[in-house]
């Protein structure tokens, strides 16, 4: 009881600054600010339902008052340091794609860095392409969106690693969790453009904004080569272009792809896809995955003591 009333007296504290935290019915470009990372330390879903600013129009709804349509291409964007997960959305096939919402990670686990191994609960960094045989919406976390880890690139180097998430519940170990509404959101995004006829959505992570400082700030990190050599120049092109940039891996680095022909690349090379393309080997898909585009039910309720096995 007592740990409640301080978590409730230190959330009315933070509101006068979570209020000033620009509200997501805008898609404004923004993350959350320090005391909304602080209340989410130890209260997260309070923190993300502050974030939501309150009343919020069905998905439909906003959608339409922002230009877009269930079914238009999607891309997905993730920053670790900063806890958001963008969607961006093409109104056209002529037209760069634009930003729809930034919704807030409710919870991840593990340090800035990708994911090298089993076990090690770092959540991915790097890129991915999911289709429908990546959605579950059966989930043990509501629903979930398999990322496609480990890749190409992953494989390459030899990172071990499955089920590694976009999903519900706001709980995770080595997953990216959403809470279940913001999460319904993204589901039906996603699988409303796989629907309508998206081939494979991408879904790019990075370990933060990748700005001039935020990389001098971090120079010493492990890290900072595959930041800059391999990542860097895929966040660069879609901030010039507004189009998601085509990827592939070739002798353990990632390398754009531009016009080149999926299945005619340089020896040494291998495109990042997701499942079930014709290029990919198969024999990669988990066992819950669909052959069919799922037709999402109500999905089972949350169940931690059941939840764990779902990922690494």
């Amino acid at each position: 009881m007592l740990r409640i009333l301080v978590s409730a007296f230190l959330i009315i504290l933070a509101l006068p600054a979570l209020a000033d935290t620009p509200k997501r019915h805008d898609g404004a470009n923004k993350d959350p600010g320090f005391f909304y990372k602080f209340v989410r330390s130890f209260s997260p879903e309070a923190a993300v339902d502050v974030w939501r600013g309150g009343k919020r129009p069905d998905l439909k709804t906003l959608l339409t008052l922002r230009g877009f349509m269930l079914g238009d291409p999607v891309y997905i964007r993730l920053f670790k340091d900063e806890g958001v997960i963008e969607v961006w959305m093409q109104k056209n096939a002529e037209s760069r794609f634009e930003l729809f919402e930034v919704y807030p990670i409710c919870k991840h686990s593990g340090a800035l860095g990708p994911k090298v191994k089993q076990g090690d609960r770092q959540a991915p960094e790097g890129f991915y392409e999911v289709n429908r045989r990546h959605l579950n919406p059966n989930s043990k976390y509501h629903l979930a969106i398999n990322m496609g880890y480990p890749n190409a690139f992953d494989k390459a180097h030899g990172r071990t690693g499955d089920f590694l998430m976009i999903h519900g519940a706001c709980a995770s170990i080595g997953c990216y969790a959403l809470t279940n509404a913001n999460i319904e959101e993204v589901y039906a995004i996603v699988e409303a453009a796989l629907n309508k006829g998206q081939e494979n959505i991408a879904v790019h992570a990075f370990p933060f904004r990748m700005t001039q400082d935020a990389l001098i700030q971090r120079k010493d990190n492990k890290w900072i080569d595959f930041w800059m050599s391999d990542l860097l120049p895929v966040y660069d092109v879609f901030d010039i272009t507004g189009l998601p940039p085509r990827v592939m891996t070739c002798d353990k680095t990632y390398q754009l792809m531009n016009d080149l022909d999926p299945t005619n690349l340089p020896a040494g090379c291998e495109p990042i896809a997701a499942w079930g393309q014709t290029f990919v080997p198969s024999g990669e898909e988990p066992d819950f995955v669909p052959d069919a585009a799922p037709v999402t039910p109500p999905a089972p309720a949350y169940k931690p003591e059941a939840s764990v096995s779902l990922v690494q």
